[in-house]
């Protein structure tokens, strides 16, 4: 017999280990900054726009190694394909709008809407925080906290604000996102050798090959793959101010990589007059390991 033609092609599913967080917003409004500074510290005084970049850091997730994938996206709503397919394949969602701009808040509306008309079958375990940016610009606020927190309730979703450029409430962001999922419990333990560590004993929980690419030193530094556009950052936290022009040896947050899909903006190849790394706090520089829990 013949076989009917009109039988709906079904797209083998995805094998990927990765948990992804897809980051929302207009353009402008502070998306990529705030991922720059969860994943290695970094803000950037000028203005890049963005097609679609992505992050990735290896964590803990369920006591298992696992990536955790970042994908800021463009804010120039111009590619709705882009945009669905970004929504299809993420775990997690952050709403970004600036508190500078009232706008900002009512663009994220219909992406917020579509979020919950494409993930419809898992209402209640979808995690979306709504990010007020820029807090630190409290002359030019539009956004007052309480409009803020009023829609999160409205759409029962968390909110938190951040400023990027003071490195406010970002770690803390991207904690309370993942507190959201309640299927899982992800952490950043790591020992010096890049092995994340289990919270009930000093044991590493040995890594991956297939993630990590083999074993690596925690001394690895920058472009230490093949392609220019993939960045291996290992993020150092030295319990003692280090001399101009010398780096610690202690590591406590294990090696990143970011990768674009479109040359409008390298991560690996940014000016570094154009970036501030100031992340200088008293607990940023005494802590070996931060949990996610």
């Amino acid at each position: 017999p013949n076989k009917d033609s009109s039988t709906p092609f079904r797209a083998m599913p995805d094998q990927s280990t990765d948990y992804r967080i897809v980051v929302f917003g207009s353009a402008g409004v502070g998306k990529t900054n705030c991922v720059l500074r969860f994943v290695n510290g970094q803000f950037r005084e000028n203005y890049i726009p963005t097609v679609e970049d992505t992050y990735r850091q290896v964590v803990s997730c369920n006591k298992q190694i696992t990536t955790l994938q970042i994908t800021d996206t463009t804010g120039a709503h111009q590619f709705p394909a882009m945009q669905r397919l970004s929504i299809q394949k993420g775990h997690a969602f952050i709403l970004v709008y600036s508190v500078t701009s009232k706008q900002t808040l009512e663009d994220l509306k219909p992406i917020y809407t579509q979020i919950r008309e494409i993930k419809a079958d898992q209402q209640n375990e979808t995690p979306i925080l709504l990010m007020g940016c820029k807090s630190d610009e409290a002359a030019c606020r539009e956004v007052t906290e309480n409009l803020g927190k009023q829609l999160a309730s409205h759409w029962s979703c968390a909110w938190i604000e951040t400023s990027a450029k003071n490195n406010a409430n970002i770690r803390e962001a991207f904690q309370e996102l993942l507190k959201l999922d309640k299927k899982r419990q992800f952490n950043f333990n790591v020992d010096q050798d890049g092995h994340l560590i289990d919270d009930n004993s000093n044991t590493p929980i040995p890594s991956s090959p297939s993630l990590h690419g083999g074993k690596r030193s925690a001394s690895t530094i920058i472009n230490s793959g093949s392609s220019p556009n993939v960045t291996d950052i290992v993020l150092t936290r030295p319990t003692t101010p280090a001399s101009p022009g010398t780096k610690s040896s202690r590591t406590s947050v294990m090696s990143t990589s970011s990768t674009s899909t479109n040359n409008i903006k390298k991560d690996s190849a940014v000016d570094p007059k154009r970036m501030a790394t100031s992340d200088t706090s008293p607990n940023r520089t005494s802590t070996k390991k931060c949990l996610i829990m």
